[in-house]
């Protein structure tokens, strides 16, 4: 399992940034052998942030405080 985190400085915000650079995290992520799934979470508050995380894909698994929990599975992993 691999987690994610990521902060854009506020002038670069909503240019895709977030997206692509968490992509590429990811991408790189379930190009490892051993990563079955990857992990993030962020504050219910952060709509830019939950939005970026629907957009890749990732399934929201709860919620622990102010916390959303969120996880990704490398599907190829799990037919190999």
């Amino acid at each position: 399992m691999v987690e994610i985190g990521y902060s854009v400085v506020p002038a670069y915000r909503r240019q895709g940034y977030a997206f692509e650079a968490v992509q590429a995290l990811i991408d790189w992520g379930f190009a490892q052998q051993d990563v079955k799934r990857i992990i993030a979470e962020c504050a219910t508050d952060n709509v830019p942030s939950i939005r970026v995380l629907e957009k890749l894909g990732m399934q929201r698994l709860e919620m622990e405080g102010s916390l959303l929990k969120w996880e990704l599975k490398n599907t190829v992993a799990d037919c190999v």
